[in-house]
């Protein structure tokens, strides 16, 4: 994850930017669900592609259907960040 995602804040920012680029409507927040507001497969394809050309986070798809706020995914990609790798 680049540095500048290190924070939950900037993080979930970030998400929601590429939530509202991929979904379109503005109202959505950081506790708006990608499937209540109207998001298809096709959409989790296009957040995965953001999340990495933006964060530098490699997600997996699932892991989108698990956390389908920009919150929820923000914690988690947090959380993850923190496990060791191996």
């Amino acid at each position: 994850m680049k540095a500048e995602y290190q924070n939950e804040a900037d993080r979930t920012a970030a998400l929601m930017g590429i939530w509202r680029e991929v979904l379109n409507p503005e109202e959505l927040d950081e506790n708006s669900d990608l499937f209540e507001a109207g998001g298809t497969s096709m959409h989790v394809l296009q957040i995965v592609g953001q999340v990495s050309d933006v964060m530098g986070v490699d997600l997996r798809l699932r892991q989108i259907f698990e956390h389908a706020t920009p919150k929820s995914l923000s914690v988690f990609l947090g959380a993850s960040a923190h496990e060791p790798q191996g």
